[in-house]
């Protein structure tokens, strides 16, 4: 984990020394993955370990080795398919997850991943039906339910979108994205009694976090 964390860090916050050791460490971390080098999880490792270093080339050649090692590797393809969305390559990115999905069409990840790829490529009819999938799949996922979630408002659907996000909320009631776009909904909704309600349960579970108790001063204070 450290190898990680120490490729982030711009070689000018090294002295000399310090450089010979980080070197020092990410050959002994490429050194003991190698031995697993049977492994897809071994070649995913060296992949975030490149990417973190900046080598894009070395980054997909590895999360291509793991999926070539095991096909339906699912964290491979998203990794992959993520890297590519940092090389302004979404199209080959949506090419991957598709392949994947044509693997098996029940990895919620993968549905996920494909409909924030579309989501970015301006497809949003079609973005929204693998979200819902995503969901449908993993229906205790709280970041699933929020993305669609608010996909649905942005659809023009805000009964909808709330709706499901209560839903979801039954299931994760502490989540905060969820608790902040409820909130948010229901005032431009008119119903700010349950957006004070979403606030008060913000502020409440996150007491050290400020811009909680500003919404609620906001939304006592600024009747719609």
């Amino acid at each position: 984990m450290a190898a990680f964390e120490l490729a982030r860090v711009p070689d000018e916050y090294f002295g000399k020394a310090g450089l010979r050791q980080r070197e020092k460490g990410i050959r002994e971390y490429i050194a003991t993955q190698m031995i697993n080098a049977d492994h897809p999880t071994a070649h995913l490792n060296l992949g975030i370990l490149a990417l973190n270093r900046g080598d894009y080339a070395g980054a997909e050649a590895s999360y291509r080795k793991a999926i070539e090692i095991e096909p339906a590797f699912t964290t491979a393809y998203i990794n992959l398919a993520d890297l590519y969305r940092l090389m302004n390559r979404d199209r080959d990115g949506e090419q991957l997850l598709r392949k994947a999905l044509e693997r098996d069409p029940n990895m919620a990840a993968v549905n996920f991943a494909l409909g924030l790829n579309l989501v970015r490529r301006g497809s949003q009819e079609e973005a929204m039906k693998y979200l819902e999938q995503a969901t449908r799949l993993e229906p205790g996922n709280a970041r699933y339910a929020y993305v669609y979630g608010v996909g649905l408002h942005s659809a023009g659907k805000p009964g909808q979108a709330i709706q499901f996000l209560e839903d979801a909320l039954a299931n994760n009631p502490y989540d905060r994205d969820l608790l902040y776009t409820l909130a948010t909904f229901s005032h431009e909704q008119g119903d700010r009694q349950a957006a004070i309600a979403y606030a008060e349960k913000l502020s409440e579970y996150y007491p050290s976090d400020a811009s909680y108790r500003d919404l609620l001063k906001y939304l006592r204070t600024n009747p719609q």
